[in-house]
């Protein structure tokens, strides 16, 4: 009888481990395309859309979506949260920071060391508008308005009861971080870095995707959003709003809350677009992502405003951020995780 019942609670057990790695395989994958969109907006431009800020749109959506989950479904102690998120992204931005930092010494992006904190105090994405610039840094802007989500998701985590409350108050502050922004750009007459770089603009992304998570979670979204198409048919409605001549504050009043309604309904979406995402390729390119994403700025920056050839300086950019990845990035989180 004992083994009976192992083999009962075993089998449900291996289910779930098994359905829980696939939905970690096609979330990887998402992960690709989003770093895919980057790499060939930069290296590849396509006329009439700026691919590389559609795919931090795709970044920013899916970690509304991650955090939603560990903060305010799986209750994730914050203090583990902090940890994890600290041996995910320091180690390898540190020691990109310093390469950097050396290794562009005397060239036409060479920054200083005041340049460097703001990267690393994730304080750029307002220093680099108001303060001091670097080329080579540019890209840190998206990573300062991330680590400002954990920060203020973590406290609405702990402050707001109810997840009711948390669904309304998330919500509300992505209309006013989307009203913020479009006031900024159309009103204000600001441009892109300065209207879409910050936090109390840029993070209703983020707020929203955690905010439908939720809904969908508690199965409060309306029946047709359980469709196996509203995914992918969101993602093209989505693209196509990104496309030229679309005024940028359309992209984030409409494009990207479908982004994140695409993002959110992948679970129910058909075995096409999750087999695609599961795929091998996408999937280890998502793995790779972070690490591509901080290597790939300075190459960008020769291709974009020297005219050098784009094919090697891509290869160079998969050449970096593979070892970042196996040399800093995967091992200094492992160790951090086990030690700390």
């Amino acid at each position: 009888m004992a083994d009976i019942s192992a083999a009962s609670v075993a089998l449900p057990r291996a289910t779930a481990d098994k359905a829980a790695r696939a939905r970690l395989a096609y979330l990887d994958g998402w992960r690709g395309l989003s770093i895919a969109l980057v790499l060939i907006g930069h290296f590849f431009p396509v006329p009439g859309i700026n691919l590389g800020v559609l795919g931090v749109e795709f970044f920013f959506v899916l970690s509304g979506r991650l955090m939603g989950e560990i903060l305010f479904i799986e209750r994730f102690p914050l203090k583990k949260f902090f940890k994890r998120r600290f041996s995910r992204i320091y180690p390898a931005l540190l020691v990109f920071v310093i390469s950097a930092m050396i290794g562009l010494s005397g060239s036409f992006i060479a920054f200083k060391w005041k340049a460097a904190l703001t990267a690393l105090t994730f304080t750029y994405n307002y220093a680099g508008i108001l303060i001091t610039r670097a080329g080579a840094l540019d890209h840190i802007w998206s990573l300062c308005v991330e680590e400002h989500a954990y920060i203020i998701l973590a406290l609405i985590s702990v402050v707001v009861t109810g997840r009711g409350n948390v669904v309304r108050l998330l919500v509300t502050l992505s209309l006013l971080a989307m009203a913020n922004g479009a006031i900024s750009y159309w009103v204000l007459g600001m441009d892109y870095e300065h209207s879409y770089w910050r936090t109390d603009v840029h993070i209703a992304s983020i707020l929203l995707s955690a905010s439908i998570c939720q809904l969908k979670h508690d199965d409060r979204l309306p029946a047709f959003l359980k469709s196996p198409y509203v995914s992918l048919v969101s993602a093209a409605a989505a693209i196509l709003l990104f496309l030229d001549p679309v005024p940028t504050p359309i992209h984030y009043l409409l494009a990207v809350p479908l982004l994140a309604l695409a993002v959110n309904t992948l679970d129910t979406s058909s075995r096409h677009l999750t087999g695609l995402l599961s795929s091998r390729p996408m999937a280890m390119i998502g793995l790779w992502s972070y690490s591509l994403y901080l290597w790939q700025q300075p190459f960008y920056k020769f291709v974009a405003e020297q005219g050098s050839a784009p094919i090697p300086m891509l290869a160079a950019v998969f050449a970096c951020a593979l070892c970042s990845y196996y040399l800093v990035e995967k091992p200094a989180r492992a160790w951090l995780n086990r030690n700390w």
